[in-house]
């Protein structure tokens, strides 16, 4: 919940703005941000008000819509290339999918699905769905899909970039914006702002939906509305720090959030073709992820020393900021051991 507020939905906002705007108004300062958030807000705060049917919004319209936008581009690129594929560099030559992986972590894909998956789960029971292990298929169906056309997505944006021949470009999003004047002309402007605008339109109003449902379940005693408006105040207040302060605010959040989201998601899928609970793996497991990520953190801000930052050091992969992996399966097998002897019943769930 505080990567979607703190660090989600103020990012997705303010994408939207320094991207989907850049070529649309004349001047870019505080103000127009501010106005900017203000309605982008407001539109977010308006559809999150209708739970029951903002899986049929973001599915029939908003979520096609964006698919055909970014096809074309891709497409475009793919038939009409600027220049051969780009040689890897820097830390891409040694540790290619180690560093790919960690890069991984600012897309908040794993830490986006444990949000949006209560929105995927209302929908089906909002349609009169109750049966368990239904909702369980139809879930993991859905997540199938997604899968598939992020997929497709990474790697059609992966060619843009390598295809693209070398400037000064500041980010991905400069390519993006490069290739689709370079292709579209002025009509690119448009196409790629509206591009833009609906992706973070689409994440925003997930996660505000998915961050109102989580509150509003475990503190019963305030409305979602009150908690949809809450959390689109949050976000319209960060987003008006601007893009460069949230990602400096985002890095140490998502280096101690990830790695205990991937554990907590690897004992959760290996629970499901078990008979009993993994209690013990659960809590081992998550303790060790967390603490070791809190360590990499201080390390990075360079606030370990003596015999704390020594046994840092000697923990496997810690050189590639994959200290927590070994002791996460060490604990996991640990608890599983003591899970096989207390054999606790899963509890029974609807």
């Amino acid at each position: 919940m505080s990567i979607g507020a703190f660090y989600g939905i103020p990012r997705a906002a303010n994408v939207a703005y320094e991207i989907g705007t850049r070529h649309i108004l004349p001047v870019h300062n505080q103000w127009t941000l501010i106005i900017f958030a203000a309605v982008f807000f407001a539109i977010v705060y308006w559809i999150s008000l209708n739970p029951s049917k903002i899986v049929d919004n973001l599915g029939k319209l908003l979520t096609p819509l964006l698919l055909l936008m970014v096809a074309l581009l891709s497409i475009a690129v793919i038939f009409n290339p600027e220049s051969a594929l780009s040689a890897p560099k820097d830390k891409y030559i040694t540790h290619p999918f180690i560093s790919g992986s960690l890069e991984g972590y600012f897309t908040m894909d794993l830490v986006a699905a444990l949000a949006f998956s209560v929105v995927i789960v209302n929908g089906y029971k909002f349609k009169g769905l109750t049966d368990r292990m239904k909702i369980l298929k139809y879930v993991c169906f859905s997540g199938l899909i997604a899968a598939i056309l992020l997929g497709m997505i990474y790697f059609a944006l992966a060619y843009v970039g390598a295809s693209t021949a070398p400037g000064n470009f500041k980010d991905g999003t400069d390519i993006l914006t490069y290739n689709s004047l370079r292709l579209f002309g002025s009509f690119g402007n448009l196409v790629f702002g509206m591009t833009v605008i609906l992706a973070c339109l689409t994440t925003c109003i997930g996660l505000v939906n998915a961050c109102a449902t989580f509150t509003k379940k475990h503190v019963p005693k305030f409305s979602y509305k009150i908690f949809a408006l809450i959390f689109s105040i949050i976000g319209f207040l960060f987003t008006t720090l601007g893009l460069e302060m949230i990602l400096k605010i985002a890095v140490p959040l998502l280096t101690l959030i990830y790695p205990v989201s991937i554990a907590l998601v690897l004992i959760s899928f290996a629970n499901m073709f078990s008979t009993f609970r993994f209690s013990w793996a659960y809590r081992l497991a998550t303790v060790i992820t967390l603490i070791i990520s809190i360590l990499q953190i201080l390390n990075s801000f360079n606030l370990l020393h003596g015999v704390i930052l020594k046994w840092f050091m000697m923990l496997p992969l810690a050189d590639i900021d994959l200290a927590w992996l070994v002791p996460f399966m060490l604990f996991a097998i640990i608890g599983f051991i003591i899970d096989v002897f207390i054999r606790r019943p899963k509890q029974a769930t609807t």
